[in-house]
C-alpha cells in the first residue's frame, strides 16, 4: 500500500514533465511560423537582400520628384539634405550645387547624370587595365580562370573573346530580367 502513492506521484511528475515539453514544442514552432510567414530574412539575411533589391529595380530609373516626395518629412514640397538618412545625406549631400541644403529635382538629375558618367569611365579604366594586350577584347588568359567564368556568359558570338560592348549589353540585359 506504501507503493501505490509513490507511483501516483511519479506519474504526476512525468505527466507534467510531458506536458511541459509539448508545450515548449508549441510555443517554438508557433513562432518559427511565425518568423518566416514575417519574410524575416534567413541566417545570413540574404533572402531579404535580394528581395528589396529586386523591387527596387522593378521601379526602373529613379524618379527625382518622386524621391523628394517621398523623403520630404515635413512635408513642405522641398527636400532639405538634413531630411535624407544620414547614408543618403553623405550620398546625396553632394548634389547640393547651390548650398542652399535643398535638393531639387534639377540637382537631382545632374548629380545622377554626373554619377553615371564617372562609372562609365571606371568601368572603361577597369576593362583597359584587364585588357593587358590592348587588342579591345578580355580572354580567359587576361581575367583568369574564376572570373572567366562569369565574363563568358557576355561572349555573344562565342569567338572566346568579350568586348566592352559584350559585357555593356550582358549588363543592360541582366537589368533588364530582374526588373521583370
Amino acid at each position: 500500500m506504501t507503493i501505490s502513492p509513490l507511483f501516483s506521484k511519479t506519474r504526476s511528475t512525468f505527466r507534467r514533465l510531458v506536458l511541459g515539453s509539448f508545450l515548449s514544442v508549441a510555443v517554438l514552432a508557433g513562432s518559427g511560423a511565425a518568423l518566416a510567414a514575417s519574410g524575416a530574412p534567413d541566417k545570413a539575411g540574404k533572402s531579404e537582400q535580394r528581395h528589396d533589391k529586386d523591387a527596387r529595380r522593378k521601379h526602373g530609373p529613379k524618379d527625382p520628384a518622386r524621391l523628394i516626395q517621398r523623403a520630404d518629412k515635413n512635408g513642405d514640397g522641398e527636400l532639405a539634405v538634413s531630411e535624407l538618412p544620414e547614408r543618403a545625406q553623405k550620398r546625396l549631400g553632394k548634389a547640393d550645387t547651390n548650398k542652399d541644403g535643398f535638393l531639387s529635382v534639377e540637382e537631382l538629375k545632374a548629380h545622377a547624370e554626373q554619377h553615371k558618367k564617372e562609372r562609365a569611365a571606371r568601368q572603361k579604366e577597369r576593362f583597359a587595365k584587364r585588357d593587358t594586350n590592348g587588342d579591345g577584347f578580355l580572354t580567359k588568359d587576361e581575367v583568369g580562370e574564376k572570373r572567366w567564368a562569369r565574363v563568358k556568359a557576355a561572349d555573344q558570338n562565342h569567338d572566346g573573346k568579350v568586348s566592352a560592348d559584350e559585357l555593356r549589353a550582358a549588363r543592360g540585359a541582366r537589368k533588364h530580367k530582374a526588373a521583370r
